[in-house]
């Protein structure tokens, strides 16, 4: 027995077929309406619709896509806490200062390896230069000023191969270190460690 929208009761007749109840509206499950002989026509076409449709689907295996789409949407509607814009702002910049932390290690690092390998530089012009001025005042005083001089550029020369170093980059050299020797030597060879870096 099926209840009308009015609240009547309606008796099927006996030529009519079963009578099939839909809700109207998911807001009031209580109140539904009953489908009527007139409206066999459509019942008819959906029913075959649905058939067809089942038929589909166990044809292509869509029971198991309709589980696994099952399984999706629900999935897709439970909570998952999101991280705020301002969380991620605040990761991201805490990245970056972690990076730019570690970069700025790094620059530190590679002056103190500058800073020391300048330091090494001087002592080893300073060293090369202290050598020669004392091979110069041993020779001084039998061969004079200039011999000394020219003897020492021949020692020179000749521990120094050619194919290491040309005429003019030993002179450069020389002289260089020369420079060094009498800088250090006359405010103090301590000072080079107050040395940070030097030109080219």
């Amino acid at each position: 027995m099926n209840v009308d929208v009015n609240g009547e009761e309606e008796r099927p007749e006996e030529d009519d077929e079963e009578v099939e109840t839909i809700p109207i509206s998911k807001t009031n499950p209580e109140q539904s309406t009953s489908v009527s002989s007139s409206s066999k026509g459509t019942r008819e076409s959906f029913a075959s619709t649905e058939k067809s449709s089942s038929k589909k689907a166990k044809k292509t295996g869509r029971k198991k896509v309709s589980s696994i789409l099952k399984a999706l949407i629900k999935e897709l509607l439970t909570d998952v806490p999101v991280p705020t814009s301002e969380e991620n702002l605040e990761e991201a910049s805490e990245n970056e200062a972690s990076i730019f932390l570690q970069l700025s290690n790094r620059i530190d690092n590679a002056k103190t390896k500058n800073e020391d390998a300048s330091r090494g530089l001087i002592h080893s012009y300073f060293d090369f230069g202290e050598a020669i001025f004392k091979r110069y005042k041993e020779l001084k005083p039998e061969h004079g000023k200039d011999g000394s001089k020219a003897i020492v550029k021949k020692e020179v020369r000749k521990a120094i191969p050619e194919t290491k170093y040309s005429d003019e980059a030993l002179r450069k050299r020389t002289e260089r270190s020369k420079k060094m020797y009498k800088l250090f030597n006359s405010i103090g060879k301590e000072r080079i460690a107050r040395i940070r870096s030097i030109p080219p």
